[in-house]
């Protein structure tokens, strides 16, 4: 379904807001109005972007962490810059967490991304960070189980599709010994 590769990659964050997507496509709930996906713009202003970015550069951040701010901050400003945490937000950091423990299990060579380094990365405390984590869990585990199930779909549809071609290639077969 989603290759991914490493949590601080473009290539997964990527697949991270796929996931997001997907997830709200195949009926995982972010909200109690349903799915949100998408930010209005017209609320934010210029100063609160720049105040945002400024910050984030006085964390003296490491070149991955650029990454992934400035990633976000693109796909999600108005819930960057905001204060206050929105649901989408609390996912974001949620699921980045969990995706990064992921990643331990799977890839020796990849760390995964620390509570420490969500805090930078999104501007929030620790204390924040732990609670969207927290908050997210059982959305993460219905978004597993989705993701689980659309997989088997995926491989159930291939091997159809196989058995298929094989039916037909037999039957051309036995059509061409029978002429």
């Amino acid at each position: 379904m989603f290759a991914l590769a490493n949590p601080f990659s473009t290539h997964s964050l990527d697949c991270l807001h796929d996931f997001i997507e997907v997830a709200c496509a195949r009926g995982l709930t972010l909200t109690e109005d349903g799915p949100l996906v998408t930010e209005n713009l017209s609320s934010l202003t210029v100063h609160e972007i720049l105040d945002k970015i400024k910050d984030f550069l006085n964390s003296d951040p490491t070149d991955e962490h650029y990454n992934v701010f400035l990633h976000y901050l693109a796909n999600y400003p108005v819930s960057m810059c905001r204060r206050k945490v929105s649901p989408i937000l609390k996912y974001l950091i949620g699921f980045h967490y969990r995706l990064g423990q992921m990643f331990k299990k799977d890839y020796s060579k990849v760390s995964p991304i620390s509570m420490e380094e969500l805090a930078e990365i999104f501007g929030r405390s620790k204390a924040t960070v732990h609670d969207c984590i927290k908050e997210t869990e059982s959305a993460w585990k219905s978004f597993l189980e989705l993701k689980k199930k659309h997989e088997e779909a995926e491989a159930k549809a291939e091997r159809e599709l196989i058995e298929e071609a094989k039916q037909r290639l037999r039957k051309e077969k036995a059509a061409e010994s029978q002429a």
